[in-house]
């Protein structure tokens, strides 16, 4: 069954920010994507897919979905495009609501790695930072204002899944942020091109929070005053930084391999 025009148009809508906010949903597109939220147990809302667009992979996660009680509806290829982010759809695209998270509520849960992405402004920057906190072990990240927003498609399909899998408190301010780590005794590293060289000598605070600005303005004048240590990545002089991203993987891989040394 098609969709009504009121339908098509409030599905579009969620492209933009502002449609994203109205009703804190957002969509998300592809097999890859939605089998990695269907494994993390983030059900969608519904979902719509294209017969004569998904490939055999698709057609068996569209019945996963069924399995799991997910209103699923059969669309055109026509309305799969307009609801696409992409140049070329997958055939499938569905609608989530954005779970939301309290900073307070979830520091008391007593995470012992965080990421804190300080205006991290790129969405593929911010979604590769969310994938590798993932990949190597961290519980939470924490977004400032001025960062890239977290449901935005293009953030979301370049956490390759890790969206689905990490509870993300988005626009926390800067100033809340330092009261709760340091209520919560959470040890700040920053990272920082002039700060100490990193290495596997130290010992690793039991809890770390690790920040991470952006390549062209670095951490904000709050998170730098309140960090207890600024860490930097050894490297060529022929290169003068690393974006955002990189640097963040390589420091989040540190703290992944401090604590399984000291373990």
């Amino acid at each position: 069954m098609a969709l009504t025009k009121t339908e098509l148009k409030y599905l579009a809508s969620l492209h933009s920010k502002k449609g994203r906010k109205q009703d804190d949903r957002f969509l998300a597109e592809g097999v890859r994507l939605l089998e990695e939220a269907l494994r993390a147990d983030y059900m969608p809302l519904s979902v719509m897919h294209a017969p004569s667009e998904i490939n055999p992979r698709g057609e068996q996660l569209v019945k996963d979905f069924i399995a799991r009680k997910v209103p699923v509806q059969s669309i055109s290829a026509r309305e799969c495009a307009r609801l696409s982010d992409t140049k070329t759809s997958q055939g499938i695209v569905a609608l989530f609501d954005y779970k939301k998270y309290s900073l307070e509520q979830q520091l008391d849960k007593g995470y012992r790695r965080i990421l804190i992405c300080d205006r991290i402004g790129d969405p593929g920057n911010m979604g590769a930072l969310v994938r590798a906190a993932v990949a190597f072990h961290f519980d939470l990240v924490i977004t400032t204002p001025g960062s890239a927003e977290t449901i935005n498609p293009k953030t979301v399909r370049a956490t390759m899944g890790g969206f689905f899998k990490i509870p993300i408190v988005d626009g926390a301010h800067e100033s809340e942020i330092v009261d709760q780590l340091k209520k919560h005794d959470y040890t700040i590293y920053e990272a920082d091109a002039r700060g100490e060289e990193i290495n596997l000598s130290p010992e690793l605070a039991a809890k770390a929070a690790l920040v991470i600005g952006s390549e062209a303005t670095g951490t904000s004048r709050a998170m730098a005053a309140a960090s207890h240590h600024k860490i930097r990545i050894p490297m060529s002089q022929k290169i003068e930084s690393l974006n955002s991203a990189m640097a963040g993987t390589i420091l989040m891989f540190w703290i992944n391999a401090l604590e399984r040394k000291q373990g």
